[in-house]
């Protein structure tokens, strides 16, 4: 009976852990969709940098969905009546992964992005919690094998997310080439336009020229409504048939052009990698 007891406290502990972990990440994802600071998470706080940065999205889905998921699970799996190996086995290697993943994101807040992120930490202190509880829930030796399989596994998800961010898989998801940021957000503010659409592959092509600074091209969706629906209204009002179209400075072009083009039709004077100024 008092192991019966023990189990159901380690329950509810893990329950509240889970969802405690459901309300910040809840929190944090009204704060991405809806533009709305929270408390100690204004313009230009720690929170709001790491928010904004690439490290908040992964696969163009935010952290915090990600870890909702995880906060999900524990929660339920602290409530459901499973199997107490297969709850247990599932406990370890989610936990295991969460704790890895959200030590390296802290990491990299701290020592890559250089601000402190109190959400973060919070989340990081219940991960914490919930994988030193996954250790505590079962000590048989049985459990041995599956926990250094968890750990082996969460260094190989480590190394992964690093290559993934440093653009190794996915150039978009990696540090930004100066001069092509620079050159994109020149485009934006005056006020060229990027017509495109979704399943247009050499718009794909447009962006992929750009990497990480894809996002801030002044990049138009023509096909909100699917491939067979209504044109966007600023589509129809340019009489955009075509994609890519590009519009610099009253000239229009219907067709993907390379940074020195955009450049050079949009008088932009960045300077280059070799450090000559393009012109």
């Amino acid at each position: 009976r008092s192991s019966g007891k023990t189990r159901d406290r380690k329950d509810v502990v893990l329950a509240l852990l889970g969802v405690a972990g459901l309300a910040l990440t809840s929190a944090l994802l009204v704060l991405s969709m809806t533009e709305t600071s929270l408390p100690y998470c204004g313009s230009g706080s720690g929170c709001d940098i790491v928010q904004a940065s690439r490290w908040s999205l992964l696969f163009g889905v935010p952290i915090a969905l990600w870890g909702w998921g995880f906060y999900l699970i524990v929660a339920v799996s602290a409530a459901a009546r499973m199997k107490p190996l297969a709850r247990t086995r599932t406990l370890i290697i989610l936990a295991s992964l969460a704790f890895a993943v959200s030590l390296y994101l802290n990491a990299i807040s701290l020592w890559v992005i250089g601000v402190t992120c109190g959400y973060c930490l919070f989340s990081l202190a219940l991960v914490s919690g919930i994988y030193a509880f996954s250790w505590r829930s079962n000590r048989s030796l049985k459990l041995l094998s599956w926990r250094l399989g968890s750990t082996f596994a969460s260094v190989a998800v480590v190394v992964l997310l690093h290559l993934h961010y440093s653009g190794v898989f996915d150039p978009a998801a990696g540090p930004e080439d100066p001069y092509l940021r620079g050159l994109a957000e020149h485009l934006s503010v005056t006020n060229a336009k990027f017509f495109g659409a979704y399943w247009c592959p050499h718009c794909q092509q447009q962006k992929l020229v750009f990497g990480s600074s894809a996002k801030r091209l002044p990049y138009i969706e023509c096909s909100p409504n699917g491939q067979r629906g209504a044109p966007a209204t600023q589509c129809l009002a340019e009489s955009i048939r075509n994609y890519p179209t590009w519009i610099i400075n009253e000239r229009r072009m219907e067709r993907n052009l390379s940074v020195a083009q955009l450049a050079r039709f949009s008088g932009y004077k960045g300077i280059t990698n070799s450090g000559v100024a393009d012109r």
